[in-house]
This record gives structure tokens, C-alpha cells and sequence, in this order.
């Protein structure tokens, strides 16, 4: 009994320190791959607690090899947008301008009842008060409301972190010269842009942050 009571709670001290490693993206919505190793870390550790027989480090060394393995890919999620854009897709615009975007419904297998339930959950009941709606890579849908009488409407991305929003880009009638054109009056360059954020008529950017003078 002594020792099934010790062994719960190293498990439960380790699996604490490997969420804890892993980040605050753990206790948000999930990507793919994050809910994969939490499913791996749990399962582990409860194989851990049933089996009093199986030495405790059989569980401990896959929990923390576990862990290494998703800070690892975090880690190349956050240097590559490539391999990002890969492993977890890309937004994807469901609703432009009060108009299903009946194409990428049926590319991301939603049905118009699914569409309309997640937007009842955010109190919108028609997708004509929506401006912009998205499908995030994680599944959950995103949407900016319909501009009222004398209202700018919202920003939406063109560019971020290298990665141009095509279709963003089509719905202002622009095209990637327009973009490098309106980088260019903000003198700057994609390379150099961490987001870039526009309306028809105003922009945000941000800027990637530079390392300082004489730092290698």
C-alpha cells in the first residue's frame, strides 16, 4: 500500500514537471501532435500506478522522453513556418464578406449545421454578420464581425511571420506585388515582417525583433 501511495505521487510529481516543461500551450486548446503526447504521457503514467510490478524508471524515462520530444518539435514549429504549416495546416477561411465559402466546407468536411452551431456559440445567428470567419488549424472557428454604419471594417492578416494569406490578399484585389509594393512604403520587407495587418485603407505592422549591435 506504502508503496503504490510513493509511486502515485512521483508520477504525479513527474507528469507535473513535464507539463510544466512543455509549456502553457498545454492547458489551452490542442494542436494534433500536443494531444498526442498528453494521451501518451497519461496513458504512461497510469500504466505506471496499475502495475506495482514494473520498475518505476520503465515509466519515468518515456514520460521525460515524451516530453524532450515535444519541446523538440515546439522548438521547430517556432524556427521553421514551413514545417509548421506542415504538421498543424493553416487557417481557413469559411466565411468572407457575410458569404459561405461553400468550397472550403466541404474541403475541411463541415457541414453548413456545424458552421452554424459554432457561430450560434459565439451569439452570432447568421452568417451574414460575419465580415471574416476562419477555421483555425486547432478546429475552432474565428470570426470578426460585420462593420456597422461608419465603422472601419476589421484587419485581417496578409502577412504573417513570412507566411502571405493568399486569400486575404485576393479579397482586397491584390496581389503579391501589391504587397511588396505596401512594404514598401513602410519601408521594409517581408523578411522583416512579423505580421502585417490591413483593411482596404489602414495597416498594422509589426516587425520582427533585431538583435542588437554587436551581438552575434
Amino acid at each position: 500500500m506504502i508503496s503504490t501511495v510513493v509511486r502515485t505521487v512521483l508520477v504525479y510529481c513527474a507528469v507535473t514537471v513535464a507539463m510544466r516543461l512543455m509549456g502553457k500551450r498545454q492547458l489551452g486548446e490542442l494542436q494534433p501532435a500536443e494531444l498526442v503526447t498528453t494521451l501518451l504521457i497519461s496513458n504512461v503514467a497510469s500504466i505506471c500506478i496499475d502495475e506495482p510490478d514494473l520498475p518505476l524508471l520503465a515509466s519515468l524515462v518515456p514520460i521525460f522522453l515524451i516530453t524532450a520530444l515535444e519541446i523538440l518539435n515546439s522548438t521547430l514549429l517556432w524556427f521553421s513556418p514551413a514545417y509548421a504549416e506542415l504538421l498543424l495546416g493553416r487557417p481557413v477561411t469559411v466565411i468572407r464578406n457575410g458569404k459561405i465559402q461553400q468550397d472550403a466546407l466541404a474541403r475541411l468536411r463541415i457541414t453548413v449545421s456545424d458552421l452554424a452551431e459554432a457561430l450560434r456559440g459565439r451569439d452570432i445567428f447568421s452568417p451574414q454578420e460575419v465580415y471574416w470567419g476562419v477555421v483555425e488549424p486547432n478546429g475552432s472557428i474565428s470570426a470578426a464581425s460585420m462593420p456597422k454604419d461608419g465603422q472601419e471594417p476589421p484587419l485581417l492578416p496578409l502577412l504573417i511571420d513570412t507566411a502571405v494569406c493568399r486569400e486575404n490578399l485576393a479579397f482586397f484585389r491584390m496581389d503579391e506585388a501589391a504587397l511588396d509594393a505596401l512594404l514598401a512604403e513602410r519601408h521594409t520587407t517581408r523578411k522583416k515582417v512579423l505580421l502585417l495587418l490591413y483593411n482596404g485603407k489602414q495597416s498594422v505592422l509589426i516587425q520582427k525583433k533585431t538583435a542588437p549591435e554587436g551581438t552575434v
